[in-house]
């Protein structure tokens, strides 16, 4: 994290919550603490989505970087859902970096996934983010045996 922290300092992490549209001055917390665990939620959001940022032009960082290894079988599990029919469309980065995994994530978030187009933003990342952990949660579900009590 020092790394990226040093890049830009604190106007590059205040522009990161912003562009990744992680509101924290609208919250109506009023104690102090509240305020403080929510940017701790907030900032761990806004290094998962600079890593992705980072990753996607960068093919040669592995996936593990970011994601554990159940998030990377959930991925790997979930690709094909997530491909496209046209070649144009199609993951062209090797399974398992995180670019491949950026790319999952934005395609998650509402990217088309065009090289003709802008790489996906901030917001689409983060969007993203967020329907991954729902389809996570899913998916870690499946995986542990379900006892009953009867």
């Amino acid at each position: 994290m020092s790394g990226i922290a040093g890049a830009g300092g604190l106007s590059n992490w205040k522009a990161t919550l912003k562009q990744a549209e992680l509101n924290l001055e609208v919250s109506q917390l009023e104690s102090i603490e509240a305020i403080k665990r929510l940017s701790v939620l907030a900032l761990s959001i806004a290094v998962l989505t600079l890593q992705l940022v980072k990753g996607r032009d960068n093919p040669a960082l592995p996936a593990s970087v970011a994601f554990t290894s159940d998030q990377q079988q959930c991925l790997t599990q979930q690709a094909p859902s997530l491909q496209k029919r046209t070649q144009k469309q199609q993951n062209p980065y090797l399974p398992n970096s995180l670019a491949w995994a950026t790319c999952l994530i934005a395609r998650v978030g509402g990217w088309s996934g065009y090289c003709s187009q802008r790489p996906p933003r901030m917001p689409t990342l983060v969007h993203g983010l967020r329907q991954l952990e729902l389809i996570f949660l899913g998916w870690k579900l499946t995986q542990t045996p379900l006892v009953c009590t009867r």
